[in-house]
């Protein structure tokens, strides 16, 4: 009986421990991208997809809506060549600041940075900084989906 009650108080505390944690990390999230800058011709929903160029073998295809209050969303559908499919959903903030765009990640707190450029087409963005490293190899084009 002692051993059970021991066992459920240090599941308990444990998952206390882990809650605590990501409040933080949230709290931590939200602040970063607090009194930013938001280009509006970046607002709306795009779509795009690349192949191969961050993981070999692996080609993405994704949704991305931007908020005007700078809250994004991003699906993506990754497809392996052994034919398994993965389907993500990540929350976040995004924001312009000295012509970079910056993209924070709910999930792990990281921020992306990319070089971008819009035009008549869509949205060019290049990698400056990816996954807190400097990555100057990613490319893709956002094209708008009509409203």
């Amino acid at each position: 009986m002692k051993k059970s009650i021991f066992i459920l108080g240090l599941l308990f505390i444990t998952s206390l421990s882990f809650s605590q944690a990501k409040v933080k990390q949230d709290i931590k999230a939200t602040n970063k991208a607090e009194n930013k800058t938001y280009d509006p011709k970046l607002f709306g929903c795009w779509k795009g997809s690349e192949m191969g160029q961050q993981q070999e073998g692996v080609n993405k295809y994704w949704v991305s809506c931007r908020f005007e209050n700078g809250t994004s969303v991003l699906l993506f559908v990754a497809m392996y060549e052994n034919g398994k499919v993965d389907q993500i959903t990540e929350n976040g903030k995004w924001w312009v600041e000295s012509g970079k765009y910056y993209e924070l990640h709910n999930y792990d707190g990281v921020i992306d940075v990319y070089d971008y450029q819009v035009t008549d087409q869509g949205v060019n963005f290049q990698s400056i900084e990816l996954m807190g490293k400097k990555d100057n190899t990613y490319k893709f084009t956002d094209y708008k989906i009509s409203d």
